[in-house]
C-alpha cells in the first residue's frame, strides 16, 4: 500500500489530519466545524485529485448549517451517477448524530463504518 506522508491541518477549533494512500483520500476531521473554518475542510476537498475521499468525522465534536452546506456540495460534486467518490465515518457526537439525523443526511450521505471498506446505507 503506498501512502504518502500525512499532512494536519489546524484552523481554530477545526483540526484536519490528510493521508492519501492507495486511490483513497482519508480527511480526518476533530473539532468544530462552522463558517469560522468550513473554507479550510473545504480547500482540502477541493485539492484531492481523483481519489476517493473517506471523510472521517468520528472525532467532530460540533457541525453548524455552514458545514452540513459542506457535506452536501462534496456529496453531489462527488457522488454522481451511482459512483461513491466521497462517504463519511459518522460523529460519535450525540449533538453532531443530532443535526445529522435532523436534517436527513444520515440516511442520504454514504456511510462507512471504521474498520469496513464499502459504503452502506446510513442508520
Amino acid at each position: 500500500m503506498h501512502e504518502s506522508t500525512p499532512s494536519e491541518i489546524q484552523d481554530g477549533t477545526l483540526s484536519l489530519n490528510v493521508v492519501e494512500g492507495d486511490g483513497v483520500c482519508t480527511i480526518s476531521v476533530a473539532g468544530e466545524l462552522d463558517l469560522a473554518n468550513a473554507d479550510t475542510l473545504g480547500h482540502a476537498l477541493e485539492r484531492v485529485g481523483d481519489d476517493e475521499i473517506v471523510l472521517d468525522l468520528s472525532e467532530l465534536e460540533f457541525i453548524d448549517s455552514t458545514g452540513i452546506a459542506l457535506l452536501v456540495a462534496a456529496h453531489h460534486r462527488l457522488n454522481r451517477n451511482g459512483d461513491v467518490g466521497f462517504r463519511l465515518i459518522p460523529s460519535e457526537d450525540p449533538s453532531v448524530c443530532r443535526v445529522m439525523a435532523l436534517t436527513g443526511l444520515d440516511a442520504e450521505l454514504p456511510i462507512s463504518r471504521p474498520g469496513r471498506g464499502t459504503p452502506q446505507d446510513g442508520t
